[in-house]
């Protein structure tokens, strides 16, 4: 019997464990990897306790053991915002789809496992919004592509996402994938969130790229590296090409600087790692595109000994601001290193409130040496020019009948979209509902055109409605963005209408309660209904005291809400209900709720536009709100006055010629007035924080250089200080680029009739590719120019390759300068132009030049470029 116990209790063991052991295969077979990201999730259930039913119930279900696995591996590395906001059914569906897309398709097999992990099964592409996407674009998707060999899968799939969506610039929030393909539309950020997840959804490794700032424009741009049979390729999402590795941007991408991505997860590639976390890795991609060098910062302090843990930016001038691209710590040693291209850049070093900083050229450049020996506080002004990496135009050789075959399908492809976007609602069907629903017919029409494939979500808010509060449809859809109306649930509307006034507001006009209690935005948060729950989560009596005295609601979630600084990686904001119930956020998802909850109790609250702070608003002025800053010092002010040098030939603009950037921390930030009209008019007076700031200006000339001038000055508290704009003027004069025979070219240029020689002021001349998005900054730069360029004696001549496409444009675009025409080209004109420029051009389109009345071209710019419209007015005069 003795002998008998231990066996019989073995056998126990033994059953009961086989019986805990889930069926099936590992999803990932290495053990070490499969360790960490065990050790990781315990992590993550520790941070999400307070979710811990909604999250991690789903394991209690009958799941596989590689479903098991894989939401181990999404729970381990997922940002803050996901645990907050989502709940374990949604992932599991996710896992499902994913597993079904590998044993879909042929190549799902042949996907290695570690790209598996990394680069199909995470649904967060960016910061927006999850939705149920892999499973609908799979379905969508696997019938049409199952059959093909993976390269050409990638192709169909970029085919079928064009169906879907096409390029238009839109505001900073990134739409979901669905929300894209039900707008019809999306920029970059959004096209590319759009298109890997559709390539994630059939099993195809995809990541989106982004090169932060373009060195040679004020702009950015996010496109997709996808995995095929071995080696990554890229593709411009939402804008098929014949091949793999063709793309607009191919040139442009040859001028970055950076070229990065986040990949979920503890990844180990072959790429150049620019940040190790536990939850993701950030790898430089750059060499992909661009010929790199790497720099080496040497830092030290006053006494030229090695700085340790100095922090290092590598800047970038655009958009007016120096632009943080890159991050880094220097070691024992007081070296960092970075990756990056050809061209200027401004490394700014700080250490405990000391800083230093240099401008280089990085093909010049080995080791920098830098010493911490400035303090802020000093006032003073230097000049910079920054030099972009040089061009590079050289493209792919494409057979003309494979770009004539994509070239049909595109068209196609439009016309598909187009018939999705005939479904929505029409003026007369809008006017008609109107007249139903007891609503001014004009002005729901507007609404509900501006909504685009969301024009049902709408209407079923507007007709459910209570009448009593039918006042505040309009006001509300008004305060909401545009991009609101294109994605909004039409819940988040409805409890914001019913649960606005439960509590009168605390001060303010009718102006202020829709702006700022009844409004659901705060900042560029996903939107869910949120007044209700929060006003049921606490006592009225509680309430009524927060609302004497917000900063009792400050209190409670300084000791309710615990603050990580790393979890939210994602950069998607946690929503007002998400901190609520993990009760652990980030800062800026903290004033979020902050924000919120003010607003649940009808308590005027917003960010300050330009510095993002919280504020409130009590006895006839916005109060700041401080979660870790003592207040003492919150309504302190002083006065900055900026004038517009008379010498400048242009009008100072914020964010494209100047911005002011407050000292925080031993860096400069800029303060954000991009869409504050007081900066609009000089001499501008802004009422900011007594600080140290400075002012950037920048002309950037044809070629990408940038005249640049810094002034660094003190604002002093209750003091006027006035500080003078001047935008640097290219000395050099302009070069005759080359000669025209006008009569003969302009005879030539259109497919009917010759133009006609009536231009005392020159001609602006553009080859278009309506379709294409640097076509469509193009005509963005001529609708914002227009009131210049209708001051000018001269012509604007937009070409096409055949009618029907100048007929397309005609019908699309409005609000362009007045003396402007479209013409169906010769395709010859492209010709005589490439002998007049000595060298070939057209391989990018827009072709745009400047030519005066003598012929004599002084402009040319082909494909991406942004801001012609000011290139072209420094000739256009």
């Amino acid at each position: 019997m003795k002998k008998f116990l231990p066996v019989f209790c073995l056998a126990v063991f033994l059953i009961c464990g086989l019986s805990s052991c889930k069926n099936g295969d590992h999803f990932i077979t290495d053990k070490k990897v499969r360790q960490k990201a065990e050790q990781q999730f315990e992590i993550q259930k520790k941070l999400a306790k307070n979710r811990s039913s909604q999250l991690f119930g789903v394991f209690d279900k009958d799941i596989t053991l590689a479903e098991e696995e894989a939401l181990t591996f999404l729970y381990a590395y997922m940002p803050l915002s996901d645990l907050a906001d989502y709940d374990g059914d949604f992932y599991l569906k996710n896992v499902r789809a994913s597993l079904a897309a590998r044993d879909t398709f042929s190549w799902g097999r042949t996907v290695p496992e570690n790209l598996f992990c990394h680069f199909v099964l995470p649904i967060r592409v960016n910061n927006e919004n999850l939705d149920s996407s892999r499973w609908v674009f799979f379905m969508e998707l696997k019938d049409r592509i199952k059959k093909m060999p993976m390269r050409d899968a990638v192709l169909e799939v970029n085919h079928w996402c064009h169906e879907k969506v096409t390029y238009k610039g839109t505001d900073g929030r990134t739409s979901s994938p669905l929300a894209s393909v039900k707008t019809a539309f999306g920029r970059c950020g959004e096209e590319s969130t759009f298109t890997v997840a559709a390539l994630r959804a059939a099993g195809i490794p995809a990541r989106q790229c982004y090169t932060p700032r373009w060195a040679h424009g004020d702009d950015n741009h996010a496109w997709v590296e996808v995995w095929v049979d071995g080696t990554w390729h890229y593709i411009g999402a939402c804008e098929p090409e014949p091949l793999l590795d063709m793309a607009w941007f191919t040139a442009p991408a040859k001028r970055a600087m950076l070229v990065n991505t986040n990949v979920f997860g503890d990844y180990n590639g072959p790429e150049d790692v620019l940040l190790k976390d536990p939850r993701f890795t950030r790898i430089n991609i750059l060499s992909n595109y661009a010929k790199t060098k790497r720099i080496f910062v040497r830092v030290t302090d006053g006494r030229n000994k090695p700085a340790d843990s100095a922090t290092v930016d590598f800047q970038l001038y655009n958009y007016a601001e120096f632009y943080p691209l890159h991050k880094a710590y220097t070691d024992k040693d007081g070296l960092c290193s970075f990756l990056t291209g050809y061209g200027d850049l401004v490394i700014w070093v700080s250490k405990q409130g000391l800083y230093g900083y240099q401008k280089i050229s990085v093909g010049q450049s080995d080791t920098i040496h830098i010493q911490l020996v400035r303090k802020p506080g000093k006032e003073y002004a230097e000049i910079f020019d920054l030099v972009p990496p040089p061009e590079d135009n050289t493209a792919m050789p494409v057979a003309d009948s494979l770009k004539n075959r994509n070239a049909e399908r595109l068209e196609f492809e439009n016309k598909i979209r187009g018939n999705y976007e005939s479904t929505f609602i029409d003026s007369t069907k809008a006017c008609r509902l109107a007249v139903t629903l007891n609503y001014n017919g004009d002005t729901l029409w507007q609404f509900l055109r501006a909504s685009r494939g969301n024009w049902r979500g709408i209407i079923d808010f507007a007709s459910e409605v209570p009448a009593g509060k039918k006042n505040l449809v309009f006001p509300l859809l008004e305060a909401v963005s545009e991009k609101d109306l294109r994605d909004v649930d039409p819940e988040v509307l409805k409890d914001a209408i019913l649960f606005s006034g439960k509590f009168p507001p605390t001060g303010g006009t009718g102006e202020d309660f829709v702006k700022y209690i009844l409004n659901p935005r705060v900042d560029n948060e996903y939107l869910k209904p949120s007044k209700n729950r929060l006003q049921s989560e606490f006592k009225t009596d509680t309430i009524e005291k927060f609302r004497k005295d917000p900063s009792g609601l400050v209190r409670w979630i300084k000791s309710n809400i615990t603050i990580d600084l790393a979890a939210n990686y994602g950069r998607a904001p946690l929503t007002p209900v998400g901190s609520f119930e993990l009760r652990v956020s980030d800062p800026h998802s903290r004033e979020i709720l902050f924000v919120a909850l003010c607003r649940s109790f009808g308590i005027p609250a917003r960010l300050e536009p330009a510095s993002r702070i919280p504020q409130f608003f009590r006895e006839g002025c916005w109060r700041d709100v401080w979660f870790e800053k003592p207040p003492q010092a919150e309504n302190e002010r002083g006065k900055l006055v900026l004038n517009s040098d008379k010498g400048n030939l242009k009008r100072p603009e914020y964010y494209i010629h100047f911005t002011i950037e407050k000292f925080r921390d031993g860096f400069f930030r800029s303060l954000d007035y991009e869409n504050d009209p007081s900066v609009n008019a000089f001499p501008v007076t802004l009422e900011i924080e007594p600080s140290y700031y400075l002012a950037v200006t920048g002309n950037r000339i044809p070629g990408g250089t940038i005249l640049a001038q810094l002034t660094c000055f003190n604002v002093e508290k209750d003091r006027e200080k006035q500080i003078t704009l001047s935008l640097r003027n290219d000395q050099a004069p302009p070069a005759v680029l080359g000669v025209l025979d006008l009569k003969s070219f302009l005879g030539d240029l259109a497919q009917g009739k010759p133009v006609r020689l009536r231009s005392a002021g020159g001609y602006v001349i553009a080859w278009m590719e309506p379709d294409k998005e640097p076509t469509k900054h193009f005509v963005v730069d001529l609708r914002q120019k227009k009131a210049s360029f209708d001051k000018w004696n001269g012509e604007i001549i937009l070409l096409f390759k055949d009618d029907g496409e100048k007929q397309s444009f005609m019908a699309k675009n409005s609000g362009l300068p007045f003396r402007l025409q479209c013409i169906a080209a010769n395709s010859l004109a492209l010709k005589e132009l490439s002998v007049a420029l000595h060298k070939q051009t057209g391989q990018q389109f827009p072709v745009v030049i400047y030519v005066n009345a003598k012929g004599e071209i002084f402009y040319h710019s082909q494909g991406y470029r942004i801001g012609i419209g000011d290139d072209l007015l420094r000739f256009a005069r």
